[in-house]
């Protein structure tokens, strides 16, 4: 967490509001938390019960009040030019999407992810959203289940934003064994894939994120 946080100080763009949700940690993460709350007017902690990341991702959501919003997963980190680099590139487009590293816990580069079109990436990280745009569709994170990203991204796929791609690799996804969603867990994968389904979007687009998924949860 300390390198995540490291890395959002170090923007070459300063001016941020950082925005910290303890998601009820039961580790060292609050006290990494406040050393920077302390250290860095920018940084805010707010601490809640264990509700789920989307209830943490909501919050955040619901407490930034800047220009634009990025959303970044405490395991990972950024490049230090990541938000100078989105914020230049970023026309009259709704949010613009970029690719990633992904690395071991000790920062090793196992492979580079470029996004070729909208649809490839779940994940609402390596984004740089408009906030007035994005609080304006009203969406939100769903509760109390795992692979909230996916719907999230499925419900701002289904509005038809306008949307940059850039082949820029600045997002860090360090791949962590014993994370949620690394750990296999069928019944999870079952409500999400349900979840889908009930969506408001085209039928095309949920076979095809049904299909993906498929693949990711049965790679070797």
């Amino acid at each position: 967490m300390a390198q995540c946080l490291s890395s959002i100080k170090m923007q070459t763009y300063q001016d941020l509001q950082v925005i910290l949700v303890d998601d009820g940690s039961t580790d060292e993460s609050a006290e990494i938390a406040k050393s920077f709350v302390d250290a860095d007017i920018r940084f805010m902690l707010y601490q809640q019960a264990n509700q789920g990341q989307g209830v943490a991702r909501n919050r955040g959501l619901e407490i930034a009040i800047g220009k634009y919003i990025v959303f970044v997963d405490a395991d990972d980190f950024l490049d230090n030019d990541y938000i100078q680099i989105h914020i230049d590139e970023l026309g009259a487009e709704d949010y613009i999407q970029s690719g990633y590293r992904r690395v071991d816990t000790n920062g090793a580069v196992l492979a580079q992810k470029s996004p070729f079109h909208r649809y490839q990436f779940t994940s609402p990280c390596m984004r740089l959203y408009r906030l007035e745009w994005l609080k304006s569709q009203k969406l939100s994170f769903p509760q109390a289940m795992i692979y909230e990203d996916v719907i999230f991204s499925l419900q701002i796929w289904g509005l038809i934003p306008k949307v940059k791609i850039l082949n820029y690799y600045g997002y860090n996804y360090t791949l962590n064994p014993s994370s949620t969603t690394s750990t296999i867990n069928h019944t999870a994968q079952q409500t999400l894939t349900k979840k889908i389904l009930s969506l408001p979007v085209p039928v095309w687009l949920k076979l095809y994120t049904i299909f993906r998924l498929f693949i990711f949860f049965h790679k070797s």
